[in-house]
């Protein structure tokens, strides 16, 4: 349950309105970050309730769906036997000077004994597992997409948010500056730097503005949200402090990462397409039954119960036998090229996580209200003259810098960490954020 979340001490300050940034939780354990900007969120939504949207309302994973059932119904269907052959004579017989009808009817049951239904039918539920893990894969994308898209939004909601902020905080310093009695040169500079700085800043906020709503309009392509709302969106704030190991990590990689599981099954399609090869150098028997009547004088009837057998191919197919299973080794050395791809992947995404995680380290939560205190001790020192102008933009500068450096390390800790996920498969993702 999501808690109720209340804005920092910190940004009580008139000069920071427009500007909220609640600590919130998707569960009691993991913190969130989320930031309120105009227009005035109508409805908050928490990352899970997310992603139970787009999972529900995409139609990808509904047409995969039908695809694993199409697969299903075909592989029973090729393993049902061929019906029976039918033939149906009509003629007419003539013996010494009589003449008189005939009629003839014949029926064929194939035995398909060697077993090459059974293995088309096996060959089709390989295909249904194979869209199966595709459909859990692409969930599992979906899923991950929009936790990606939902850090990027709440980052760029918190960035715009403080860019007006700071609009605001300037141009209450350019009345302050304009105010002054006996303008100086100094202070008319001042003015002027001011207004320049705050022409800046309307550009960045109108940039950063669009970042935002564009952000969330990514959100739409999985998410039925209407359109001109920007709701307040409760992400897990990612400290940092989970490190991962290749040796935990692997094994489970190794294991269900969507790509080798496809390969497998792959392997797996080479080794039945193999036993069919040689099964259809054998010939099915069909059993054969007769009826036959014909009258030239004296009606004669005639019945015949019989076994039919093809003579198999004088090459017994050791051509199609041999082609299966160099297919079934080409799979198999791509199996094993894919794992060994899959570890340098999996080293290779381990780096830039730590590398994503010791910035997130460095760039906690806490910086924030930190910030504002700085910029609102700075504000008042400089309204007193204890603080020169350019001194004070310089902080204001290194402050918006490192802003948007918190906020950044976390878009791209959530980015590095679903690459991860991605590999582990991770079905709790959603859940298991806040530990990382």
């Amino acid at each position: 349950m999501k808690k109720s979340c209340s804005p920092l001490s910190i940004l009580r300050s008139p000069l920071l309105r427009g500007l909220a940034i609640c600590i919130c939780s998707l569960t009691p354990a993991p913190r969130a970050f989320a930031q309120e900007v105009p227009p005035p969120a109508n409805e908050s939504y928490t990352l899970a309730r997310l992603v139970e949207l787009a999972v529900r309302n995409t139609a990808l994973l509904g047409s995969q769906d039908a695809r694993i059932e199409e697969a299903r119904l075909a592989a029973s269907q090729a393993r049902a036997w061929p019906g029976l052959d039918l033939d149906l004579l009509a003629g007419r017989k003539t013996e010494g000077g009589s003449g008189g009808p005939r009629y003839g009817l014949a029926l064929a049951q194939p035995l398909p004994l060697t077993g090459k239904p059974e293995l088309r039918g096996s060959l089709l539920d390989l295909e249904s597992r194979s869209r199966s893990v595709q459909r859990s894969a692409a969930e599992l994308f979906i899923t991950l997409d929009v936790v990606q898209l939902a850090y990027e939004y709440a980052a760029n909601r918190g960035k715009a948010a403080f860019v007006e902020a700071r609009q605001e905080r300037f141009d209450l310093i350019r009345e302050y500056v304009s105010g002054r009695a006996f303008p100086t040169p100094q202070r008319m500079a001042e003015s002027r730097i001011v207004q320049n700085r705050l022409k800046l800043l309307s550009s960045e906020a109108i940039r950063s503005r669009a970042a935002f709503k564009t952000s969330f309009d990514k959100l739409r392509v999985y998410i039925p949200l209407a359109s001109g709302e920007y709701p307040e969106v409760g992400v897990p704030w990612l400290s940092g402090a989970k490190e991962l190991d290749e040796k935990e990590l692997l094994p489970g990689v190794l294991q269900n990462e969507p790509g080798l599981r496809l390969q497998r099954l792959a392997v797996n399609r080479a080794e039945l397409e193999k036993d069919l090869a040689r099964k259809d150098a054998l010939p099915d028997p069909a059993l054969l039954a007769s009826f036959e009547r014909a009258k030239a004088g004296d009606t004669e009837k005639n019945f015949s119960l019989g076994f039919s057998l093809e003579l198999p191919s004088w090459n017994r197919n050791r051509s199609g036998i041999l082609s299966a299973e160099q297919r079934k080794l080409a799979e198999a050395r791509l199996l094993a090229f894919e794992e060994q791809k899959l570890k340098a992947g999996l080293l290779r995404a381990l780096t830039e996580y730590e590398a994503a995680r010791q910035a997130a380290l460095k760039y906690p939560q806490s910086v924030l209200p930190g910030l504002e205190a700085q910029l609102k001790e700075a504000e008042e020192g400089f309204r007193k003259g204890q603080l020169d102008l350019l001194t004070f933009l310089e902080l204001d500068s290194s402050a918006a810098e490192v802003y948007d450096r918190v906020f950044d390390t976390q878009v791209e800790l959530a980015a590095r960490l679903a690459v991860i996920l991605a590999l582990t498969q991770e079905r709790d993702a959603v859940n298991s954020l806040g530990a990382y």
